[in-house]
């Protein structure tokens, strides 16, 4: 098996908290958001936190002291889950250890809201946040779609300073890559969840915008570092986007994290390895804000 006793008794104790097709949206975004509520610390001491609303959403600011750079946030959360308060110590935490200002982003999720209108939310918000100065893109799963998506639209205004990308979703199984096969029924996410997922939001298989790695203009696109889970059907994502962006001259960087599942986030204060990869991570997001 690929993943060592803390991984596998992080798995046990998400698959137990999590909701059922069959319980409706609401209960599964309930037990969604107790999971990562049960499974989070509490947030790290020196941040002012602030609520306000970025281009029409609900958002919070995270500011540590002394802050260098500014990063925007997209939570991860299969398009239809997730919100402020699911990734709320993720980011807290980021925006201390790499000593930025972070500000998340709610934006809007399906079913009640079709695609675009989470690009739209992401884009629009990016435009708002960086009329004073360039800003670093990061966000988990679907919320890393949103930020390549950003980005590309973005790309050659200078207003995105870099990419985080945390085991992307970018729309590889429009491409076959080799990971949607090989890791088809990986634990906390299967081929079929994402392709599922991705329809129940109206995520369309041939708009780059839904799937940035479709997006034929990639010259000027912001410096990214994409981060994969090795037991995840999305790993090929991450590679797959820095190959193309290197192609038309954009650094780009993939690490694949093995011995993690998709989600490994959560398990940062419970498995050596997670704890690693986000150390990871919040070296990326510093180089990005820090430069």
């Amino acid at each position: 098996m690929p993943f060592d006793p803390q991984i596998r008794a992080f798995i046990e104790k998400i698959n137990a908290y999590a909701g059922t097709s069959e319980s409706g949206i609401e209960a599964i975004r309930s037990a969604y958001n107790y999971s990562r509520a049960k499974l989070s610390p509490s947030r790290p001491a020196g941040l002012s936190i602030t609520e306000l609303t970025l281009a029409g959403c609900p958002s919070r600011r995270y500011q540590p002291d002394a802050p260098q750079g500014q990063a925007l946030f997209f939570h991860g959360g299969g398009y239809n889950l997730g919100n402020l308060d699911s990734h709320d110590t993720i980011c807290a935490e980021l925006a201390v250890r790499a000593g930025c200002t972070l500000t998340a982003l709610e934006y809007r999720l399906a079913p009640e809201h079709l695609f675009p209108a989470a690009h739209d939310d992401a884009l629009n918000a990016a435009k708002a946040l960086s009329v004073d100065g360039p800003i670093v893109l990061i966000g988990d799963s679907a919320g890393a779609n949103l930020a390549a998506a950003t980005a590309i639209t973005l790309r050659e205004t200078d207003r995105i300073k870099g990419q985080v990308l945390i085991y992307p979703e970018l729309g590889g199984q429009a491409l076959a890559l080799p990971s949607y096969a090989e890791k088809a029924e990986a634990e906390l996410l299967t081929a079929s969840e994402v392709m599922l997922l991705r329809a129940e939001a109206g995520l369309s298989d041939t708009d780059p915008r839904a799937t940035p790695l479709l997006a034929d203009d990639l010259a000027g696109v912001a410096t990214c570092v994409a981060f994969a889970a090795a037991e995840d059907p999305l790993r090929d994502d991450a590679t797959a986007f820095a190959e193309k962006l290197r192609a038309v001259g954009v650094s780009a960087s993939a690490i694949i994290e093995p011995g993690l599942p998709h989600g490994y986030l959560v398990a940062r204060h419970s498995s050596d390895r997670a704890r690693e990869a986000f150390t990871a991570i919040v070296g990326a997001l510093a180089g990005f804000t820090r430069s």
